[in-house]
């Protein structure tokens, strides 16, 4: 009975490791996949870097740019403010007076269209002053005067 309880007891152990073997390649096969995803993300990561740098360097550059064209254009101020005749403190005063000053238009003023023309080319109506308003209209000069008939009332022959 030794050697039956000895050779379940191997077959047993060779059942275990053969589990084990399987265990195993399913975690290295997991392990390598994992190690794929992250290059992966190290390589986009990377390039993200890469790009972000070479924004940095080109705003760093145009900024540079920016700065002494600033400071070509305050030497030129500060030389035309030496010249004779010009007081630029009364200027700021001038200018900061007149932005006080300045009203901002009625927006309503921009919220309605005008009327487009009439087909027949006359203009819209000009309303003469109330001591000179004639009860009849102004004929359109674009336009012939309708033909008065005879003995109309209220008109002379």
């Amino acid at each position: 009975m030794d050697t039956v309880s000895l050779e379940h007891q191997i077959q047993s152990v060779q059942r275990h490791i053969s589990f084990l073997k399987k265990e195993q390649m399913a975690l290295l096969r997991d392990l390598h996949l994992e190690i794929l995803r992250l290059q992966k993300r190290c390589s986009e990561l990377t390039h993200d870097l890469e790009m972000r740098e070479a924004q940095s360097h080109q705003q760093e550059a145009a900024s540079l740019e920016l700065e002494s064209k600033c400071r070509a254009l305050e030497s030129q101020l500060a030389a035309a403010a030496k010249g004779p005749g010009r007081d630029w403190a009364a200027w700021d005063r001038g200018a900061g007076a007149l932005d006080d000053t300045d009203s901002m238009p009625d927006p309503a003023l921009f919220l309605y269209a005008r009327r487009p023309p009439r087909p027949g080319g006359c203009g819209p109506r000009q309303q003469p002053p109330p001591d000179q308003v004639d009860l009849q209209p102004a004929p359109c000069p674009n336009r012939p005067a309708a033909p008065s008939t005879p003995g109309a009332p209220g008109v002379p022959e």
